[in-house]
């Protein structure tokens, strides 16, 4: 009832600004129906529904003068039906009124409980629609925010098996960096090929030999995001920079003994690769705890396998 009582309160003030409405409610504090219906009838030009409520208010409120005034209120109630029909709940209201009393018309059953309908019809609309911003608005308050999770672990694989995995997660995403190496910083003395060849040319043209020695350098620095598929499992992807170096080990040989003079070691320009390097991974929860398996590449010519475990906080 108030969402419908307020309309049509503010809609009467804002009216009762205009001089006609002003001299009209002179007229009606003096019970002066006459000079009142003269000023009134100059908003029906106008469809002025404040207008218009007045003089239905003088119909009700003085049988004498209804017979001069029936053509009158027939305007008002084709302003009533314009603007009932543009869907305006205070008209659909009056003319309820007119229809049911027969004021400016013959009284008519039938467009009372047509009009009757609209109006209910048009108060559910407004009343779901209210309801359903209201429901919005709750849900919109009552919706947690989503809590920060940080996470961080070990990080391995067969040819790095020291390192490590810091991230964050919200909601459904998430981002990490992750560090790892087999701390080797091994030098060499030059580079070599797979089939026993060295490329620099070795001073004094020496005679050598390959052992079966290989040592790698590895290293590799990843950033990137993590989706959570599953209350208990995440994805992982991320890219970075990664060095993989093979060295082999070859030694000297004594020309006149044959016998070692001394060992070097060369850099296998077949398998040492640099550039960019690609962790897909899948980590699995188990409360607080998680554990993660993917493979990793550099420079996707060289690949390796690689897991981890840690703790969210």
């Amino acid at each position: 009832m108030i969402l419908f009582l307020l309309p049509m309160a503010m809609h009467m003030i804002g009216q009762q600004k205009t001089e006609y409405n002003n001299k009209g409610d002179d007229a009606m504090k003096r019970l002066d129906y006459r000079d009142a219906r003269m000023w009134f009838e100059e908003g029906v030009v106008q469809c002025d529904l404040y207008s218009i409520d007045q003089l239905t208010t003088i119909w009700l409120s003085d049988e004498e003068m209804r017979p001069s005034m029936r053509s009158l209120m027939n305007k008002c109630l084709n302003c009533l039906n314009v603007k009932g029909a543009e869907g305006d709940t205070i008209a659909v209201s009056k003319l309820i009124l007119y229809y049911t009393e027969g004021i400016g018309t013959p009284k008519n059953e039938d467009l009372t409980q047509y009009w009757q309908k609209r109006l209910d019809s048009f108060r559910q609309t407004t009343i779901d629609s209210s309801v359903a911003k209201e429901q919005n608005h709750v849900r919109k308050l009552d919706k947690p925010k989503e809590s920060i999770h940080f996470f961080g672990g070990y990080a391995f694989s067969k040819e790095a098996p020291y390192g490590l995995t810091v991230g964050i997660i919200q909601g459904d995403w998430g981002w990490f960096v992750r560090f790892r190496s087999n701390l080797s910083f091994k030098k060499f003395d030059g580079k070599c090929r797979d089939v026993g060849i060295i490329e620099e040319k070795l001073p004094d043209d020496p005679i050598f030999r390959f052992t079966n020695e290989k040592k790698v350098n590895f290293s590799s620095a990843i950033a990137g995001v993590v989706i959570r598929c599953l209350p208990w499992m995440y994805t992982s992807v991320g890219l970075g920079y990664g060095s993989r170096d093979l060295l082999c080990q070859y030694n000297i040989i004594d020309p006149d003994n044959y016998t070692l003079q001394k060992s070097y070691w060369c850099k296998n320009e077949d398998f040492s690769y640099q550039g960019l390097a690609a962790d897909l991974d899948v980590m699995i929860k188990f409360g607080s705890v998680f554990i993660s398996g993917g493979c990793s590449t550099v420079n996707f010519k060289y690949a390796d396998l690689n897991a981890g475990i840690g703790l969210f906080f």
